[in-house]
């Protein structure tokens, strides 16, 4: 597959990244996070050392990220919502997951990261981001709709993100309305947990998005019956 470099910047540093040129609309997800892959330079800024003390609102896990069921097996999901796999694997697979917490089989940890500002002519990275964590804010429950309604309206690569408007919109679409949270998205009010966040999840070895993980094991198949498999040996294991 062919690839061009791009150089993530913004929130998370002069950092270079690896992505396809394109994706098309039937693609089999298997070993897919490879595809775009991260070969970030440790490289630090005073702004990123200030954010790195910035810690989660209170809806958050302390490290971050979004526990939504009460199972003990757990499947983190790593994601960017400018990453056009990360689309993919919303729509081919992410119903399968939101269909297994609903059912109580597993929990879900989603933990959005923005390290793919370079793809975007306005860092959508970080945008879209600081917007998922003011719809989590107000009302947590609505953000996997908020989440699935992002990426549904990806903008292409290259370009301009969705308007700080647009993202607004998309939220009240989801359910989640009200001058606190538009403020929230044009002011850009998480953007320093954003920057603290990806930078640290950069700094522990985050080198491509998505990264999947069922339990402690990263999965090489991002479709639904790799996630399936994985959720399966995982939950007869733990019997």
């Amino acid at each position: 597959m062919n690839r061009s470099s791009r150089k993530v910047a913004g929130a998370t540093g002069q950092r270079r990244i690896f992505n396809p040129v394109s994706v098309g609309a039937v693609i089999v997800i298997v070993a897919l996070i490879a595809v775009i892959t991260a070969n970030f330079v440790h490289k630090h800024h005073d702004k990123q050392q200030a954010a790195a003390d910035v810690a989660p609102p209170a809806v958050f896990t302390a490290d971050g990220r979004l526990h939504f069921g009460t199972a003990d097996t757990v499947v983190t999901v790593i994601t960017d919502f400018q990453c056009p796999i990360c689309h993919q694997f919303e729509t081919t697979t992410g119903p399968t997951l939101t269909d297994m917490v609903a059912a109580g089989t597993v929990s879900a940890d989603y933990d959005t990261v923005a390290v793919l500002n370079g793809l975007s002519k306005d860092n959508y990275s970080t945008r879209a981001a600081n917007a998922g964590t003011c719809v989590a804010v107000a009302d947590k429950s609505l953000w996997p709709e908020f989440s699935k309604r992002l990426f549904e309206n990806q903008p292409a690569e290259g370009g301009p993100g969705l308007t700080d408007d647009r993202l607004v919109q998309i939220a009240a679409d989801a359910g989640v309305t009200g001058p606190d949270l538009a403020d929230c998205v044009h002011s850009g009010r998480y953007n320093g947990f954003v920057a603290s966040h990806s930078e640290k999840a950069i700094t522990a070895g985050l080198t491509h998005v998505p990264v999947v993980k069922v339990g402690d094991t990263t999965l090489d198949n991002l479709g639904p019956d790799g996630l399936r498999a994985a959720i399966s040996r995982a939950t007869s294991a733990g019997k």
